[in-house]
């Protein structure tokens, strides 16, 4: 018996450094593999500038034909409008940041069957492709959202935070953003399990966030039951609330508030796929041999 557990094998298991080191490894992989499409994100910088460009002239026709406030300057939703054209540039940047596609791309694995490859590797899923989505997000910063902000800021004339250190709390917001939206593409994925081709899902998923995040108009234009509404829904925390703290519109406990909100939805997000995901593996099928 002594001789027998002697000789027995332990466990495989793998350091915590180790770990990290192999997730990491994905974030390089993503970055590579997106600077092979480089060309693409080039192009994008003037879709964005469209974008803004097209947002830019219908706000300041509509604050024009507004009479002047108290102050002698006319408001809307609360905003002036050089924080209304600097909103709408802030949010489509940091849109530029944390978009990505791993929805798309855990359908594409269902669908094609390279899923079962990947549950056979010693690693989490759900982590590689949040791994990934930092990779694409750290990419998307150097070559997207960088050239983007060198051409719209002044070519639209976009307000600086009315405080500088804004501009941090801005970042570490934005960042949480990439978790939430990345978080809930993963969600939505685990759909692809259960009804194979999901892309009318999310093209609604994409249209119906850009507008629930915020990103196209302020929750502050729409009456109060709607922003109650969406207060319940994560949307808010992609876009909305970032966008939010950089003009300045979260001073104090406010602040604060708005990242706890951010950071409960990423964690919530985080485990509401896990479950998801485990409990869509009972629907894989592989066939062949």
């Amino acid at each position: 018996m002594s001789g027998a557990a002697a000789t027995r094998l332990d466990p495989w298991r793998r350091s915590a450094a180790a770990t990290a080191g192999l997730y990491l490894h994905f974030v390089r992989l993503a970055f590579l593999k997106f600077l092979a499409y480089r060309l693409r994100y080039y192009t994008g910088v003037i879709s964005y500038t469209i974008f803004v460009a097209g947002y830019y002239y219908l706000y300041r026709a509509l604050y024009a034909s507004r009479a002047p406030g108290p102050g002698g300057v006319a408001e809307m939703g609360g905003l002036t409008v050089g924080e209304m054209i600097t909103y709408v540039a802030v949010g489509w940047i940091g849109r530029s940041f944390y978009f990505n596609n791993i929805g798309r791309d855990l359908m594409h694995q269902v669908r094609e069957g390279q899923i079962a490859m990947q549950l056979i590797k010693p690693y989490d899923v759900q982590s590689v492709m949040m791994f990934e989505a930092a990779g694409e997000a750290v990419f998307r910063l150097v070559m997207f959202t960088v050239p983007i902000t060198v051409v719209i800021v002044p070519l639209f004339g976009v307000h600086l935070p009315p405080q500088p250190v804004l501009l941090g709390w801005t970042v570490l917001s934005f960042t949480l953003s990439l978790v939430v939206y990345s978080q809930l593409n993963f969600l939505v994925g685990c759909l692809a399990f259960h009804m194979k081709n999901i892309d009318g899902v999310l093209r609604a998923k994409m249209v119906s966030g850009d507008f629930l995040a915020g990103v196209i108009v302020p929750f502050s234009f729409f009456p109060e039951w709607f922003q109650r509404v969406v207060e319940w829904l994560p949307f808010q925390a992609i876009g909305y609330l970032p966008v939010m703290i950089y003009l300045g519109k979260r001073p104090g406990d406010e602040l604060w508030q708005a990242l706890l909100v951010q950071a409960g939805w990423a964690v919530g997000l985080w485990l509401a796929g896990r479950v998801a995901f485990r409990r869509s593996l009972r629907q894989v099928v592989v066939q062949g041999g």
